[in-house]
């Protein structure tokens, strides 16, 4: 006579604080969900109890203070059924929404792509080269000089380097970075539009790189803590 096979018991489990991308890897076969007070819910099966204990184990390790473990009923779909309804059980990892920290990377490359493509484009108005050659910009207001041009050099550099720091600074810091840098540039983006007279193109891409530099500051805003 074979033995009775027995089917893995599926189960959610919360723990306090948002899991770190890089190690969901650790928890293959789980759906993860980040979840807006703050907690992390996994949910899929678990073959036995020394599975489910090596899993607990896992969020010791990590340092994520255990919230519950509900065991949850399977139907033959697959599917389980939790206080919030019915959901399709999934071995993908996912999670409610994009890590903010690409957000913000993608959003400063949005910017400085449309930055400089709309400098570029600014050089071929009528009258620009011209100014150039004269050896002013902005319609005739501004004077080329050395100090000019490295101030444009280190302003052309900043949405560049807040592409690296948006990835690599630690959470508060980086929020700060965020706020304070596309604030500046989104004030100065403003005053830009009171030099001269702005042509259509110039309006045109200025409103685009305002709206990018408020998502910034409004996503790095409203940003919490991953770490928990």
């Amino acid at each position: 006579m074979k033995p009775t096979q027995t089917s893995p018991a599926c189960y959610e489990i919360r723990v306090a604080g948002h899991l770190s991308p890089q190690w969901t890897d650790w928890f293959e076969g789980l759906s993860i969900t980040l979840e807006e007070d703050g907690n992390t819910l996994l949910t899929g099966p678990v073959i036995d109890q020394a599975a489910l204990h090596g899993l607990l184990k896992k969020f010791r390790d990590l340092g994520l203070p255990l919230v519950s473990v509900v065991q949850v009923q399977i139907h033959e779909t697959h599917q389980y059924h939790s206080k919030k309804g019915v959901i399709k059980m999934n071995t993908n990892i996912k999670t409610t929404k994009m890590d903010t920290k690409i957000l913000l990377v993608l959003l400063w490359v949005f910017y400085t792509v449309n930055f400089m493509y709309a400098d570029i484009l600014s050089k071929l108005e009528p009258g620009a080269l011209e100014g150039i050659m004269s050896g002013y910009t902005g319609g005739g207001t501004v004077k080329i000089t050395e100090g000019f041009l490295l101030g444009v050099a280190i302003m052309f550099e900043i949405p560049f380097l807040m592409i690296v720091l948006s990835w690599v600074l630690k959470y508060k810091a980086n929020r700060w970075a965020n706020i304070i840098a596309a604030t500046l540039f989104a004030v100065t983006q403003i005053y830009s539009l009171f030099l001269g007279v702005p042509s259509p193109m110039y309006i045109f891409y200025t409103i685009i790189e305002i709206a990018g530099l408020l998502l910034i500051v409004w996503n790095a805003w409203k940003w919490t803590n991953p770490e928990g």
